[in-house]
């Protein structure tokens, strides 16, 4: 199913982790990525684009929707911090920009790392295993769910 995967890590050291094991399965051919980005939130809460992949077209939704990750600043409550091990926000429930949004900025905190992804998954729990092993927290859109909440 064509999805945009977003997982983020605790720092930039599993992140670059979880890019080589993304990078892994896609050689394998157990899911196919289109392309990546690897983005980071700063202790101002400024999110910025870290490293950009593509390998063919990233489609423009998920431009925008880096856009729209990189450009907000809706800075999470204190009490929606969480950790990589806690449960993340349902991510059904974002059926806006800002509520996507929102749902992002409530895990990717100050000084956390995240792979954005759009990629071809046929079983994702292959996915959530590995990244799991080494800190990171897995969600999933379908192209769908992103193109409403964004708007494209």
């Amino acid at each position: 199913m064509h999805r945009i995967v977003v997982i983020v890590f605790d720092n930039e050291t599993e992140a670059e982790e979880g890019r080589n094991e993304l990078l892994q399965l896609d050689s394998e051919g157990s899911i196919g990525t289109y392309g990546y980005a690897v983005v980071a939130k700063k202790a101002d809460d400024a999110v910025v684009l870290r490293q950009l992949h593509r390998h063919g077209t990233l489609s423009p939704f998920a431009n925008s929707l880096l856009g729209s990750l990189c450009d907000s600043a809706f800075p999470a409550p204190e009490s929606a911090a969480m950790h990589a091990g806690d449960s993340p926000p349902d991510s059904n429930s974002a059926n806006t920009e800002k509520d996507f949004i929102r749902d992002m900025t409530q895990v990717l905190l100050p000084n956390r790392v995240a792979i954005v992804a759009e990629m071809e998954e046929e079983w994702p729990p292959l996915l959530d295993r590995r990244m799991e092993s080494i800190g990171g927290v897995v969600f999933r859109w379908t192209v769908s769910e992103v193109q409403r909440a964004i708007g494209v």
